[in-house]
Parts: C-alpha cells; structure tokens; sequence
C-alpha cells in the first residue's frame, strides 16, 4: 500500500479550486501520469459522478474508473477506485484562505489478489509518480487565478 499527503497553498478561490478537482477529467491536464480522462455520466458533477482515468504504467495504459463517493462542495471530495487488483482513495480538502485556498491532497493506493506480491515495491513508484500530479495540480490550480 501507498499513501501521500501532499498539502498546496495556491491563490485560487476555494470554490474554482475545488471544482477543479471534483472534475476529474481535468486530472489528465494535471497528472502526467494520466494520459486520457473522461466522464462517465451526465448531469451536475456530485455524489456518484464517474471518471475513467488511463494511467500509464511503462509501456501498458491500465484503464480506472474513478467515482466520488464523498462531496461536500467546497470543502471536501473523496474519488475511490476499485478493481480486482487494486482500491485506491483521494480524498481532496480545501479551506479558504486570505491568500485563497489551502489544498490538502491525501491519496492511498493498493494492490490486491495477486498483486500483493509487488505491493510492498508500489510505495517508490507512486511516490514519485504523485510528486509529479501534486506539482501539476499546483501548477493547473495556480492558472484558474489567470482566467
């Protein structure tokens, strides 16, 4: 199992901030790890919204859908994915400030059936593929303030 908590201070309104994050389409702008995101459903962005993500692992691009299972706008998401080997969390908080919003991103991800094998490996992998989303995610939050 591995786990990030990555905290950002970025002059975004908390609310742009936060739908930013909630629209996890945008996190193939942001994670350079994603190369495709898309929606699975209609409607207003909430409680049970779906995303496919393509995350690239070396040469394979291994599809997961993504769902919020928590959304307390502007304050809180929680994204959860789950399959036969794998279950993975982010969940995303934001508190206003006077310099805008406060952005603290904790995210846990884990092997399951026969990849629990290399589990223990995943920890050095996805540290440094999250260092690299959480440097997007500032970067793609930082440019909301220039809209």
């Amino acid at each position: 199992m591995a786990r990030i908590s990555a905290p950002l201070q970025v002059p975004a309104a908390v609310e742009a901030a936060f739908d930013h994050v909630a629209d996890f389409t945008t996190s193939a702008e942001w994670d350079p790890g994603i190369t495709a995101a898309r929606r699975l459903d209609d409607g207003p962005i909430g409680l049970g919204s779906r995303f496919e993500v393509r995350l690239a692992l070396g040469p394979v691009t291994v599809p997961l859908v993504y769902e919020i299972t928590t959304y307390e706008r502007p304050h809180r998401v929680v994204l959860t994915t789950r399959g036969a080997l794998h279950r993975g969390e982010d969940d995303v908080r934001f508190a206003a400030t006077e310099q805008g919003t406060e952005v603290t991103w904790n995210a846990l991800f884990a092997l399951r059936g026969p990849g629990l094998l290399v589990d223990p490996l995943l920890g050095v992998g996805f540290r440094r593929t999250a260092d690299k989303a959480v440097e997007g995610l500032e970067r793609s939050l930082r440019a909301l303030t220039t809209d």
